[in-house]
């Protein structure tokens, strides 16, 4: 039944509606679980749907609005609301507005009481529900000031708390399930639980909280009873959203960017003031015992600044502008970044300073007297705690860590500075993160692309920043929440730079790629070539852009120079030649749209350049000049030739010397779906089973991993975990030995989180492979061989990882993501050509045909041949039962122009309204849903428009021309139950993987607003049978998570005991005089290793795990993240199999299986591996563990090799190393 109300207050919502109901429900005994409440946005109208009729009846009984006749005199209070209603009066008060109840008139709707079944089904289930036992949670402190500022020592060594900003008015500190909430007169301070590194309280009521990353400032939210008044005064039914800010005020905004410690004082009630001691330790150990982060009772000092923090700040800059000259610049911007992160306030690194110029000053060597490695080991600093050394923190105390360091280095402890030097395809650059409040300043390898190719030795002038929120996500979007200040902010220091020291780094530009990720390249100017560089002189040297007049497309255009680009061939050195030949061309179709092709003397000059890891790719992704796009591998052309179409040209430059190669075909891609393909499918006929079946055989597969080491070690293999060192060899070694890998827990940890993550790709984003699929790039036929939809696959099988391509004149369908329209999955027949046909030569790509009405890749969501990948199916129990679509034919968008000159400003600016519009994920989420409610699913009119808008989403990026959400068709209250949130997995420190259950949220968990309440419903489309199909819960607990027996030797020893077995014979080894050499290696390692772990990180003040690293756990940041391991990890094992001989040594084959061994045995210990100082931080939480993994890893391969190497000469083959190490 559903019940209609009316006078309501405008600025309810669903959820508080349902807090407002919950009183006199429960007066008539009516399950809150068993209704739900529709409150129209904005409007005094609502509706609750109830599960039950009988629920329905009672409520209605008690508070169904009486038709009452006006009495003659004195009349009660009654509402004449319209003519069309009579003269009613209401029995239900709700924020004293007298509401009207009436049976609803309209149709009940299926799915309000589909989620209403969904909501009692989880609570059967056990499901907890977020606000249960909120009041028992939650802590709530009233407080009489709030202070914000930073840590220091007094004269008497005691932890103080500095006071910068401090506002005295009376708020209240409240504890939820997710964060702190700081309520001031002026603004609320959201603290989330994981940015909190320690609170610390004491006796006389002082609460100071040091934070890794700053909180969120909002708005202050009025009170409900307030929202209420005001309308009863009809001041306003329309209130303001709240906005987000990036300080409390102007006083608080100079300073919120470097401190990140708050503080607040407790009011203790008069009543308890003689036993205030036991009211606080009270209140503060229930805190500690939620364990919700570290609780210690100190009694800290506290003082107000004496010197403005401005002033400091002031100073600082100029102190560092004027060491310019006296420091090497990489010196600077640290000792900036010790400001900025948060290490130390700007007096102390003043002081350090003056100490260091007076250092270099005194130097009379040829090299600094500090390194830059040695500088950076500050950044394993802690924040100040009760347990700190004060002299830590303290100017002399740092140079003496400095100098120790230093001195460390030229001892040759330290053997890995060559990791971070530049090689031929990366390059050390500045970055910053620039989030709502705060700028954090970082260091990183980046692949190198035109302009840092075009200006050797000038890197330091150039800075890559990224624009997110605290956490390092992406800003989250909500309606009742306004960003606008926060893009302002954004826009502001697009505006004026970023200034280290006097040099201030200004907007020069994007690519496609970093738009999306919401990041961009700034410059410095520098000489070069007698020449002044400025951003706009940088650009203009790139090409012709000026008759340009849209910021979109201009941007576009530049950004093809901002493109990585690992690896590049001079056309000079290796006399290669341009040739422009025609675009392919039929009914307003371009053919060849993006793709030409290259001679064989041009693919070996390629191959020259490229590791010999990458294979034999016959098919490249490339930039040059002013063109981008495809090269292909034609064996017709004669000589070193490329050629280049005008739809590969997008400006004219004369920027000509390198061929720029952005990707390689060097490898087939396994095909998975998704949840957009699966109902597109679905919708095109594809057999239910199709899809359930797939997914069983996958969770049986991931059941197995962990069922024995020979399955575990294939999928370690099959899934390329750290490849670089064969991690699954020494699985199988382990296995031979009967050595079980779980009994350590780093491996056991490793195993745990790639399995994980795949199923959790399973049940949440429907991430099915499917055998007979494969995805490549796509290429044009430039032999005119295949006809109209026809298609030639061909690929590498990859020893057996993939199925054989599909056989000649086979049916297939092809794709590309992302695919939302019906008409986006299409029908090809796969041609083989003839041996010795030119085709024949290609690997690893799809030919699509020249011939025919329209071409085939842009009837797949618009696509073209300048670097898409396609899907390709040929299962035989899909294609042959599904009917495709008419594809989508969307007109050309002309992109938004200005009407002039396009200038720096405009693209900044642009950049900006990027990040504001862009709506892709809303698009596509509401694309899903209205799919799965909709009877013609992908086909139903509303999807159709959605794809449309989809489609000119994706095409923002170039036109300029955003989709606003009020374009999208309504979003249904209801969503499916695929789309529900999963259970969090949380990997604690060394490495031990836990999963909490899922917290079904149906209620208002207070004020917390971690993210809208959506309410879901059971859905019975094949996506929902496939998510509820998988209990990730169950399979966790029971195949993944296996207990292993307790007790016995442990992995390790039990490792090294079988590996001296078969050392002996090969020969008598002394690994102890390696020892101090390995101890070398673990320290660069690990060293390398925590380099990681910021660098990569969402957030820099809260470093990933070990773990992460190791098995590339990281979202968007996985590709770079794993590619600067397996460098890593690459580079140490052919520093341990190719060790370094001293002056008065010989060389002896067994030298590479001593360094080998002591590494592991290094790698084993479990105390100091010789870190000076005594910057032990907290940051990073955990030794590094992996080291022996890598170092077991190395000996195993180094053991084969001594191993064939005998049996090859014992068979006659001869003496000397054979084979390749």
């Amino acid at each position: 039944m559903e019940v209609f109300l009316r006078n309501l207050p405008a600025d309810l919502t669903d959820r508080s509606l349902s807090s407002q109901l919950k009183p006199h429900t429960d007066k008539l005994q009516i399950d809150e679980a068993t209704y739900q409440c529709e409150k129209y946005k904005k409007k005094d109208i609502g509706y609750i749907v109830f599960l039950h009729k009988a629920d329905g009846d009672k409520f209605l009984s008690a508070h169904e609005e009486v038709i009452v006749t006006p009495p003659q005199s004195r009349p009660p209070r009654y509402y004449d609301l319209s003519a069309k209603h009579p003269t009613t009066q209401a029995r239900l008060s709700i924020l004293g507005r007298q509401v009207l109840c009436k049976k609803s008139g309209r149709q009940l709707r299926e799915h309000a009481l589909k989620a209403i079944h969904y909501n009692v089904e989880q609570r059967k289930q056990g499901k907890p529900n977020s606000a249960d036992n909120a009041d028992e949670r939650a802590t709530v402190l009233d407080t009489a000031r709030a202070s914000c500022g930073h840590w220091t020592f007094d004269v008497n060594g005691r932890l103080t708390f500095v006071a910068e900003w401090t506002d005295p008015r009376p708020c209240t500190a409240k504890f939820t399930k997710w964060n702190l909430l700081i309520k001031t007169p002026k603004a609320e301070i959201r603290i989330p639980f994981p940015t909190i590194e320690e609170l610390l309280w004491s006796e006389n009521g002082g609460v100071a909280i040091t934070l890794n990353s700053a909180p969120i400032f909002l708005t202050p939210q009025l009170e409900p009873d307030v929202i209420a008044m005001l309308q009863q005064m009809s001041i306003s039914n329309r209130l303001p959203p709240r906005s987000r800010l990036p300080a409390i005020d102007d006083d608080h905004s100079k300073i919120s960017s470097f401190c990140n410690v708050y503080y607040f004082s407790v009011q203790i009630p008069v009543t308890q003031r003689r036993t205030h001691g036991a009211h606080l330790f009270k209140r503060f150990k229930k805190l500690k015992d939620q364990d919700l982060f570290p609780v210690t009772h100190f009694d800290f000092g506290f003082r107000s600044a004496t010197t403005p923090f401005q002033h400091n700040m002031s100073v600082l800059k100029q102190t560092l502008g004027h060491y310019e000259t006296q420091l090497p610049f990489s010196f600077i911007f640290m000792l900036q970044k010790l400001v900025y992160d948060g290490y130390l306030n700007p007096v102390t690194v003043c002081q350090l300073a003056r100490k260091l110029v007076d250092l270099f000053k005194s130097n009379t060597a040829q090299e600094h007297p500090i390194s830059e490695e040695a500088f950076r080991k500050l950044f394993r600093m802690d924040y100040p705690t009760p347990s700190s050394d004060p002299r830590d923190f303290q100017v002399d105390g740092i140079m003496d860590f400095l100098e120790d360091s230093e001195a460390e280095i030229r001892d040759g402890f330290s053997v890995g500075s060559e990791l971070f030097n530049e090689t031929q395809n990366l390059i050390r650059i500045y970055r910053a993160v620039v989030t709502p409040t705060r700028i954090y300043l970082e260091e990183g390898m980046e692949a190198k692309n035109r302009i840092l190719r075009k200006f050797p030795n000038h890197q330091d002038y150039f800075m890559r920043v990224q624009f997110c929120d605290e956490n390092g996500q992406d800003l989250y979007y909500s309606a009742k929440i306004s960003l606008d200040p926060i893009h302002k902010r954004f826009k502001q220091v697009l505006a004026n730079g970023i200034a280290i020291g006097h040099r201030i780094y200004r907007f020069l530009g994007f690519s496609h790629s970093s738009l999306r990720s919401h990041s961009v390249w700034l410059s410095a100017p520098f000489m070069y070539n007698e020449r002044l560089q400025i951003p706009e002189l940088i650009i203009t040297g790139l090409g012709r852009f000026e008759k340009i007049q849209s910021p979109a497309r201009r941007a576009a255009r530049i950004g093809q120079a901002f493109s990585e680009t690992p690896y590049a061939v001079s056309l000079d050195d290796f006399g290669i030649k341009v040739v422009k030949i025609k675009d392919v061309e039929r009914n307003d179709r371009v053919f060849s749209d993006g793709v030409g092709p290259m001679s064989i003397e041009v693919l070996e000059a390629i191959h020259s350049v490229i590791p010999e890891s990458k294979g034999y790719p016959t098919c490249i992704q490339f930039r040059w000049a002013g063109a981008k796009g495809m090269l292909a591998l034609d064996p017709t052309l004669t000589g070193s030739q490329i050629c280049i179409r005008p739809s590969m040209e997008k400006f004219h430059s004369e920027d000509t010397v390198n061929l720029e190669i952005c990707d390689l075909a060097h490898k087939p891609i396994p095909l998975v779906l998704n949840r957009q393909l699966v109902k597109i499918l679905e919708d095109m006929g594809a057999p239910e089973s199709w899809f359930l079946d797939l997914q069983e055989k996958e969770l049986e597969r991931l059941r197995m991993i962990t069922a024995n080491a020979y399955n575990t070690a294939n999928f370690l293999k099959v899934q390329s975990v750290v490849d670089s060192i064969r991690l699954y060899n020494l699985l199988r070694q382990a296995d031979k030995m009967g050595i079980d890998y779980r009994r350590d827990g780093f491996l056991l940890a490793v195993v745990n989180a790639v399995v994980l993550r795949e199923l959790r790709l399973l049940k949440h984003k429907a991430r099915i492979p499917v055998p007979e699929g494969i995805t490549l790039f796509g290429i044009m036929d430039e032999t005119g061989y295949l006809q109209q939809n026809q298609v030639f696959v061909t690929y590498d099988t990859m020893h057996g990882r993939h199925e054989p391509p599909p056989d000649t004149w086979e049916p297939v369908l092809v794709t590309r993501s992302p695919a939302l329209h019906p008409g986006d999955i299409q029908m090809a027949r796969n041609i083989v050509p003839p041996d010795g046909h030119p085709l024949r030569e290609l690997r690893n790509c799809i030919v699509f045909s020249q011939c025919g009405e329209r071409d085939l890749p842009s009837q797949l969501s618009g696509g073209d041949l300048d670097g898409d990948i396609f899907n390709i199916i040929w299962d035989r129990e899909v294609v042959s039962n599904v009917r495709t679509f008419e594809p989508a034919n969307y007109a050309r968008v002309d992109p938004l122009e200005l009407g002039r000159e396009v200038t720096a400003s405009d693209m900044a600016d642009f950049f900006i309204d990027f990040m504001k519009t862009d709506h892709l994920g809303v698009i596509a989420t509401r694309h899903m849903i209205i799919a799965d409610q909709q009877d013609l699913g992908t086909r139903d009119p509303d999807c159709i428009r959605l794809a449309e808008l989809h489609s000119s989403a994706v095409d923002f990026s170039k036109t300029g021309r955003a989709v606003e959400l009020d374009q999208l068709p309504r979003a249904p209250k209801w969503r499916p139950d695929f789309l529900a949130p999963g259970p969090q997995a949380f990997i604690h420190e060394k490495g031990v993987i836990e999963m909490e259950s899922y917290i079904h949220q149906d209620n208002d968990d207070e004020e917390d607003e971690g993210g809208p309440s959506h309410r879901y419903y059971y859905s019975d489309r094949v996506l929902g049978k496939l998510y509820r199909a998988v209990d990730e819960e169950k399979i966790w607990d029971e195949d993944v998570r296996r207990v292993i027996p307790p007790g016995g030797a442990s992995f390790w020893d039990q490792l090294i005991a079988g590996f001296q077995k078969r050392i002996k014979t090969v020969g008598e080894v002394d690994w102890r005089h390696r020892s101090e050499e390995a101890r070398r290696l673990r320290h660069a390692y690990d060293h390398a290793i925590e380099e990681l772990m910021v660098e990569h990180a969402e957030n820099p003040g809260r470093p990933l795990k070990e773990l992460e690293v190791f098995t590339r756990r990281q979202r968007d940041r996985s590709i770079r993240l794993g590619d600067e391991f397996e460098r890593i990890s690459a580079w140490i094992t052919r520093q341990m199999r190719n060790p370094a001989s001293s002056q008065d040594e010989t060389r002896s084959e067994l030298d590479a299986l001593e360094l080998c061994l002591a590494c592991l045995y290094m790698g084993c210990l479990k105390d100091d591996v010789g870190e000076v100082g005594s910057y032990s931080t907290r940051r990073l939480a955990q030794s590094v563990e992996s080291f022996r993994v890598v170092a077991a890893c190395a000996l195993l391969r180094e053991l084969n090799y001594q191993e064939n190497a005998i049996r090859t000469r014992q068979s006659g083959g001869g003496g000397g190393y054979v084979g390749v190490r």
